[in-house]
């Protein structure tokens, strides 16, 4: 499979499509709607088209009430004689623990915190990931540009607290499979966890009630990210710093992020931006995959036009793509300007 099938794949099951934007993406060859779980399914069209739907036929719904059942227990084999026995994937305590891990590693770094303190006086961490969802997207800029300029390391913390994909990856391993697994990943793309379904179960969990904070935070910040492109550019360069300690690890897919950006918004397949030529081919496919869903969250359309089209439809390897082969996803070189370091 082509590297940029993988990344259409990836974007689909982070929750970074909608539905419009797949249908895109397969029409355009990037690929195809089999490759792409629940598409075919949900998008075909309803024998009732026209009327109103009866919840006791919406598949989503029945999916919903399914769910919960399956967390609170319901129907389990032996339920009527003893002790229900959870089948593995119900029990909701690996990853409660694994949120708990996740959470404490992002306690000493102190940006969210800061953060919120911007916007309002917080405890703690919690307290400012709320103060930072509620915030007006005008105050939230200004506190976020005040905070980058004091200290702008504070943006590299940021971008660690908002991390998720560790709990991604959790939710996607095999011996982790069930409805614990499949309901926290339909937590992690909602927009909100009201559109998740009848989850009240799973939201009683502390360290899910936490994760439901901080994804709230998530949102406002990344809705932050395409301002500071347009109105700070000139002082982006100053805050892309890489942060100390883990939370380096997830750092480059932001600047990378910006760069795409950069790329998309201000140059064209004959003409790149003014900046340094860059290779994204070199990074980890994991960064890569980051960097692209981030930058397309910013500008859909921006990121689209630098990959290579219809794709699937070439010969291998693909024409120019020198020793790349299957794994070519942009159809033109990339510069970064010269004031950033990526």
């Amino acid at each position: 499979m082509r590297v940029i099938e993988q990344l259409a794949q990836h974007f689909w099951a982070r929750g970074a499509l909608t539905r419009e934007e797949a249908q895109y993406l397969v029409g355009h060859g990037f690929v195809r709607e089999v490759d792409l779980p629940g598409f075919v399914e949900d998008n075909a069209p309803s024998e009732f088209a026209g009327e109103e739907p009866d919840p006791r036929f919406d598949p989503k719904a029945r999916e919903a009430e399914q769910l919960e059942d399956e967390l609170t227990g319901r129907n389990s084999a032996g339920g009527r004689r003893g002790k229900k026995k959870k089948p593995a994937g119900h029990n909701v305590a690996p990853l409660a623990t694994h949120l708990g891990s996740h959470l404490t590693g992002r306690e000493p770094f102190q940006a969210l915190h800061e953060l919120g303190q911007r916007l309002t006086p917080c405890a703690d961490w919690r307290g400012a990931a709320r103060a930072v969802a509620a915030a007006e997207p005008d105050d939230l800029e200004a506190a976020l540009v005040a905070l980058l300029n004091a200290r702008p390391r504070a943006l590299g913390e940021l971008w660690f607290w908002f991390d998720v994909e560790p709990v991604f990856e959790w939710a996607e391993r095999g011996d982790n499979a069930g409805p614990v697994a499949d309901a926290i990943g339909k937590l992690l793309r909602a927009d909100t966890p009201g559109r998740v379904g009848r989850l009240d179960q799973l939201l009683k969990v502390p360290e899910v009630q936490a994760l439901t904070d901080l994804l709230a935070a998530r949102g406002a910040f990344l809705a932050a990210l395409p301002g500071l492109f347009v109105r700070q550019f000139d002082r982006l360069g100053q805050w892309l710093v890489p942060p100390a300690a883990a939370a380096a690890g997830p750092w480059p897919a932001l600047p990378w992020a910006f760069v795409l950006l950069y790329n998309g918004r201000k140059g064209t397949a004959d003409a790149p931006p003014p900046g340094y030529p860059v290779d994204p081919h070199r990074l980890a496919f994991g960064v890569l995959k980051a960097a692209l869903v981030a930058a397309f969250a910013m500008d859909r359309a921006a990121v689209r036009a630098l990959l290579i089209h219809q794709i699937r439809e070439r010969p291998e390897p693909v024409p120019d793509s020198g020793d790349l082969a299957k794994r070519a996803v942009f159809d033109r070189p990339l510069h970064c300007p010269y004031s950033w370091k990526v």
